[in-house]
């Protein structure tokens, strides 16, 4: 490759005019184009020093041209430099720039407390400032009109490597109604990423109560099924807008995305995540949130009668454990969840706004001593049914299993078994009987 491909030479001004204007008087112009290689109108850009960087390879033509002797020409550089390395120059220098406009435009985002007036989050004046961080580069918006409390956003975008125009719809301002206090705390836990916005579960009633809150907040969601190839496809009792089978990911199983692509939305709920300690100081009762949250990453642990949100992340952790410990609802962490003995208000506070089926009845259980068994209980039951007298260690040995004590003991709280003598010989009661029966139905 030729040593001096790419070099550019800038230079002095007074220089680079005598330079082309010789030139231009002293040859035919079409003769000098071809001999340059140049258009007529950069030449003359070269002459009236528009343009301060040239090829060194056109600069050499032009010495020969107009006789300069290399002496002549040395005295009157300014600089040589690469143009790849000007281009890369320029490239950073651009987006330096884009970042301290955008860091600037990320300033002028209100705050949480800004935004909230009249029991209600003016989501219009948030977008009025994360405007300015979208509405460039490939995306332009067309149109936005606002009709009462709905807003109709017009853009156009590149998609599958062609521009196309859509259209979304967002909130002016969302109520701190129930409603949403319980979907922030879902949509914490089980929130959906890459653009989309709405919630992955598979429980049918939370799926249905996420259609019928983005509808309130004007987004039409569809319900996709994603499952694991090494499954069999799952049979859903309702009906399913898309299927995906994931062959590689985190999914484990099957779940089911509730929502729609609408960016700004996520973006705006991604900004009360950020800002959460602020929101949960703001919102009428945490205990919905709090609900919420359970009924996406909460579990209850029958046999020690506790109740547990799951949260790994450090930060909000944090922000958790200094809002549950107002409410008293806080006992400890234990590395992966924030645990709860406190049945009282989890029962008063948190189990009136809970939605999941398999949750609710096991709250009550440990609530108010109602509801049903699960499968792992029923067996134990039929054996105790079909022993009459076997002790906790003959249970353990007969079921293969290990800590039959904690499960038997909270059979017994509840009335389903009775023990007598020691070491404790275990009887079915009519209670117990009765939750065997129904399980057979």
């Amino acid at each position: 490759m030729n040593p001096n491909y790419g070099l550019m030479v800038e230079l002095k001004p007074n220089f680079q005019k005598e330079l082309f204007t010789k030139l231009l008087r002293n040859y035919n112009r079409i003769e000098l184009l071809k001999r340059l290689e140049r258009s007529s109108s950069t030449l003359y850009h070269y002459k009236n020093c528009r343009i301060k960087g040239i090829s060194l390879k056109v600069v050499n033509k032009a010495m020969k041209l107009a006789n300069i002797s290399d002496k002549d020409f040395s005295k009157n550089i300014l600089k040589v430099y690469n143009s790849e390395d000007s281009v890369k120059q320029i490239l950073r220098r651009g987006a330096e720039i884009r970042r301290n406009k955008i860091k600037l435009w990320k300033n002028e985002i209100p705050l949480v407390e800004n935004i909230i007036k009249n029991k209600a989050l003016l989501l219009e004046k948030w977008f009025d400032g994360y405007i300015k961080l979208i509405d460039f580069g490939a995306r332009e918006f067309k149109s936005i009109l606002k009709d009462g409390n709905k807003i109709e956003l017009i853009y156009t975008n590149y998609s599958n490597s062609k521009k196309k125009t859509f259209i979304n719809y967002l909130p002016a301002e969302i109520p701190l109604d129930n409603d949403f206090q319980y979907f922030f705390g879902l949509w914490c836990g089980d929130r959906l990423g890459r653009g989309r916005f709405g919630i992955a579960n598979k429980n049918k009633e939370i799926n249905f109560y996420t259609k019928y809150y983005l509808e309130k907040l004007y987004q039409k969601s569809e319900f996709i099924l994603m499952y694991d190839h090494n499954i069999k496809k799952p049979k859903i009792d309702y009906e399913i807008d898309k299927v995906y089978i994931k062959k590689t990911g985190d999914i484990k199983g099957y779940c089911i995305n509730v929502g729609i692509k609408n960016r700004i939305m996520f973006s705006f709920f991604d900004y009360l995540y950020k800002n959460l300690d602020m929101v949960l100081n703001s919102i009428p009762n945490k205990y919905i949130f709090f609900a919420g949250l359970f009924d996406a990453e909460g579990n209850i642990l029958l046999e020690d009668k506790c109740f547990r949100w799951s949260c790994k992340n450090e930060e909000k952790v944090k922000i958790y454990i200094k809002h549950l410990k107002k409410l008293n609802l806080f006992r400890r962490y234990d590395g992966g969840n924030l645990v709860t003995y406190n049945k009282d208000i989890f029962s008063n506070k948190i189990l009136p706004f809970l939605k999941h089926p398999e949750k609710i009845n096991k709250a009550n259980l440990i609530c108010h001593n109602k509801g049903y068994l699960d499968n792992r209980f029923i067996d134990i039951l039929d054996l105790i049914y079909k022993n009459p007298g076997i002790t906790n260690s003959k249970l353990a040995k007969a079921l293969k299993r290990v800590k039959r004590y904690s499960q038997s003991r909270f059979l017994e709280n509840l009335g389903y078994i009775k023990s007598k003598n020691y070491p404790k010989q275990l009887f079915i009661t009519m209670k117990g009987l009765k939750e065997i029966q129904g399980a057979r139905i």
